[in-house]
């Protein structure tokens, strides 16, 4: 009996990859542009927003990253050269990068 009950699990686990690719094979129709600007109105995009925050969480320098590059393509990055070995008067020096 238990033999039986085994099999049919396999062939229902088949079945189901099956059937789970033949709706992956089908092509989508075509969307027309209000369609679009609906769903992007909709905001379907935020699981996007998600994993953003969660690289956030496992890499923040990476976070750091992305933060001066969005700075840069604003123009309002300024980067200030703090006390250290190599400036022995404590001055600092603005710089535009």
């Amino acid at each position: 009996m238990g033999d039986w009950l085994g099999l049919g699990i396999f062939v229902l686990v088949i079945v189901g990859a099956l059937i789970g690719l033949s709706f992956l094979g089908r092509k989508r129709p075509q969307m027309t542009e209000e369609e679009f600007q609906q769903r992007v109105a909709e905001g379907r995009g935020t699981t996007a927003g998600m994993a953003n925050a969660l690289q956030k969480v496992y890499d923040p320098q990476a976070a750091r990253g992305t933060e001066v590059v969005r700075e840069l393509r604003a123009g309002r990055f300024d980067k200030k050269k703090k006390r250290g070995d190599d400036d022995p008067h404590g001055e600092t020096d603005e710089k535009d990068f």
